[in-house]
């Protein structure tokens, strides 16, 4: 559980033992006195122990990873939708008897434009083909719809649909879509010498059962077929050599998201920028600019470093049995090549980027042999590694917590005395605050009537903590403020740390923890039949 929950534990647990509340027409002030939270901290409540790690001297470091930025399938390429509409005129009058074939085999092709881009093959992550058939034959049609190149187990899409009879001036309509997912379809034409391009082939007859029927030169069928949200999950052939600008844009820094204020100094940071390639196509990436944004202060640092401003040539990965292998390269930044530390200092929310991407800078020198999968894309990552070794001032972690703690009797409280005992083996002191908030998410009042401070452990000569502290703190809760609290559905805690020692830099260790105890005593009317 999170420090924050168990510090505002006390408004919640305060009010857990009043679930026998009776009704009444006598009643009675009485008291409660005892410990209501008993708990050991350390310093995953804090933070989340899946970003921390400890070194081998027992000091513990924070290690995460943060993606600036991810290729999307669309930038290379986006298959268009695209409709081939075709229509079949009687040419001669003349009686069709049941089963007479009226268009055999007719196939057609669609090309997509796809400047630049040459596909051979894919396979259809999601998509489909919107299929309608208009008849002005006064008897049912037979119509077998196939492409051929497109096939699921090796089975090529097929349907047979019959068209309803035209009645007078109105045609028979069929409408239907079919889903193509997974379904490997080949791009090169029916003679395979083409790009982009896919084919269909349909069989039109007079229903098997039906009538002879007399059509003439005015009578004719109305083939549409619309390819419809194609979106490839795997595609090969040649991706194009063209120039792609990325941004400006942001990216999400979750690190700090909690801290609202206050600075922090660092010792000492290792960030790694990894640029993973794990599509079959070379390329050339330029970073104009890589930055730390902190939008509650409205302050950005752009990234001093070489990597800022010079190409960077990414190889192609390859593939072998179904296998990936991409190509990585990484790029270390620490404060002795860049100011990464200032940029890290600076506790940013966002991380601005902007680059230029050319495709295959070379040509087609794969021989028509690129290839990407739809979950397997160029992206670029912060691999972040910083020693718990830093200098808080004033440095505020924010959260919500939802409240409710109406009912029960809850209602009877008139008011109360929270003790706070808090034995700190950490080396900052903590100030606390937890704020109610109105139904517009405002702040309306303070639970506390300011701040109340927690103090650090002491430390030896190496800034490393001797013994714990004990700080008691008594928090009165007026029947006043009992009742606003009561119709307090969220709450904010804030809590300021200040490092010990300071403008030293103190070391965070695994065995260090803070153990808390809050005692509650509180006013209640009883209420009895």
């Amino acid at each position: 559980m999170k420090a924050g929950n168990y510090f505002s534990l006390f408004i919640i647990c305060a009010l857990l033992f009043f679930s026998c509340r009776k009704e009444d027409s006598t009643h009675w002030d009485t008291r409660f006195l005892g410990p209501m939270v008993n708990a050991s901290l350390d310093i995953n409540n804090l933070l989340a122990d899946s970003i921390l790690q400890a070194n081998p001297d027992s000091s513990l470091k924070i290690v995460y990873q943060n993606d600036v930025y991810r290729l999307s399938m669309d930038t290379l390429f986006k298959i268009p939708d695209t409709t081939l509409k075709q229509a079949y005129a009687i040419p001669l009058p003349v009686t069709l008897n049941p089963g007479q074939v009226v268009v055999n085999n007719n196939t057609s092709e669609t090309t997509y434009n796809l400047p630049g881009v040459q596909l051979r093959t894919s396979i259809v992550k999601s998509g489909s083909v919107h299929y309608k058939i208009k008849s002005f034959i006064n008897e049912k049609t037979k119509f077998v719809y196939s492409i051929p190149a497109a096939k699921l187990n090796g089975v090529a899409f097929s349907i047979d649909v019959v068209v309803p009879a035209a009645v007078g001036d109105e045609p028979g309509i069929y409408d239907a879509v079919y889903d193509l997912s997974g379904y490997v379809i080949d791009m090169t034409g029916i003679n395979h010498n083409k790009v982009n391009t896919l084919y269909t082939s349909f069989t039109a007859s007079v229903f098997d059962f039906g009538q002879p029927v007399m059509v003439n030169n005015q009578d004719s069928l109305i083939i549409e077929n619309t390819f419809q949200d194609l979106i490839p999950y795997y595609a090969k052939g040649y991706f194009g050599q063209n120039t792609f600008n990325i941004g400006p844009s942001e990216s999400n820094f979750d690190l700090f998201k909690r801290i609202v204020g206050g600075t922090v100094q660092l010792e000492d940071v290792d960030f790694n920028l990894r640029i993973n390639n794990p599509i079959g196509l070379d390329a050339r990436i330029l970073i104009d600019n890589l930055s730390s944004v902190n939008t509650r202060t409205g302050t950005t640092i752009n990234l001093s470093n070489s990597i800022i401003g010079s190409p960077i040539n990414i190889n192609r990965a390859s593939e072998s049995g179904g296998f990936i292998y991409p190509y990585t390269v990484n790029f270390p930044l620490n404060p002795g090549n860049s100011n990464i530390k200032q940029m890290i200092e600076n506790l940013p929310d966002k991380l601005g980027y902007s680059m230029q991407i050319i495709a295959n800078p070379l040509g087609n020198i794969s021989g028509s042999n690129d290839f990407i999968y739809s979950d397997h894309l160029l992206n670029a990552t912060l691999d972040i590694e910083i020693p718990l070794s830093l200098v808080a001032s004033d440095l505020t972690l924010a959260d919500t917590l939802d409240l409710n703690i109406s009912g029960n009797g809850a209602e009877n409280v008139k008011s109360a005395t929270f003790t706070l005992f808090a034995d700190n083996g950490f080396p900052f002191d903590a100030s606390l605050q937890l704020y109610m908030l109105n139904d517009m998410n405002v702040v309306s009042d303070s639970v506390f009537a300011s701040y109340n401070t927690i103090d650090e452990a002491p430390v030896d000569s190496n800034l490393k903590v001797i013994t714990k502290r004990l700080t008691k703190i008594a928090v009165p809760v007026s029947e006043a403020k009992m009742t606003h609290l009561l119709n307090t559905k969220r709450i904010i805690m804030k809590v300021k740390f200040n490092t010990a020692s300071q403008p030293q830099y103190i070391k965070i260790y695994s065995n260090y923890t803070i153990n808390v105890k809050l005692v509650g005593d509180i006013n209640y009317s009883v209420h009895l039949n």
